[in-house]
């Protein structure tokens, strides 16, 4: 479905000149234009916006943005998990602000009893980590994204690695997704050596990014089994690849991986 300028800013909460303005830029060109001169907007041009406002929320200039989004090798998927672990955090921290604030007032009016360092428990980074949910609360997205051994907050930290890190990254799995899709057509069990072997390699890779732990590695292996988003960056390699890969992961995790790292 496609939407006009005047539409897609209403209920996207930005001002028609807003949206003229990311064009002027190149920040996000319309689909296409009509017949009529009007500007019309689809899928693809609405989540460029989502990722435009999720980068604004987070601090992000629109110059930032511009280098972010114009990666060959930019990832909206895992744009979308590192956004949203960003804002986890942000969310306990807001969280943890408000209980400083409501036991201040009680405080303040004879109602409750605080010492000195309490005053500054919504501002302690490390009293805000302890008091977070334990491994066993989060789900497997958060699992995820906990494991993330350098979170992108910043432009800069995405640049940090370039461009040639995740090419390299992206072209390894997709061998490997190439070379399991094989193993299907063969007939060859999750389990088998030869799977093992190439999964192996895949945990390798995962290294790179994650702390990919027996944790971390099954909750991967059920979000390639459970999650949309990611079966989909697998189906166009072969439509048994997620389950397939899911079930070798598991036994990868179960026989080479330790339950306590």
């Amino acid at each position: 479905m496609a939407y006009t300028v005047k539409k897609l800013s209403e209920f996207a909460g930005v001002t028609v000149r807003t949206l003229h303005f990311y064009e002027e830029i190149g920040l996000l060109k319309p689909s296409y234009y009509g017949g009529n001169g009007y500007r019309y907007y689809e899928e693809k041009e609405l989540l460029q916006l989502q990722q435009i406002l999720f980068y604004k929320e987070l601090g992000f200039s629109l110059k930032q943005i511009q280098k972010v989004l114009g990666r060959d090798d930019f990832n909206q998927l895992v744009a979308l998990y590192s956004h949203r672990k960003s804002l986890f955090h942000e969310g306990e921290k807001i969280k943890h602000l408000l209980k400083t604030i409501d036991n201040t007032i009680k405080h303040l009016k004879g109602e409750k009893k605080m010492n000195n360092k309490e005053l500054f428990d919504g501002f302690n980074i490390d009293i805000i980590t302890k008091a977070m949910p334990s491994a066993p609360y989060f789900s497997a997205e958060e699992i995820v994204l906990k494991s993330v051994k350098h979170p992108t907050k910043t432009a800069q930290d995405v640049e940090k690695r370039g461009v040639a890190f995740y090419k390299n990254i992206n072209e390894s799995a997709h061998s490997i997704y190439r070379d399991l899709s094989l193993s299907i057509k063969k007939g060859l069990d999750p389990s088998s050596n030869q799977v093992q072997r190439m999964i192996k390699k895949h945990h390798i890779l995962t290294e790179e990014i994650h702390d990919a732990t027996h944790e971390v590695y099954m909750a991967m292996a059920k979000l390639y089994q459970e999650h949309p988003e990611f079966r989909k960056q697998l189906d166009s390699f072969h439509p048994e690849l997620a389950v397939f890969m899911a079930e070798a992961m598991k036994v990868f995790a179960n026989q080479k991986l330790s339950l306590n790292a």
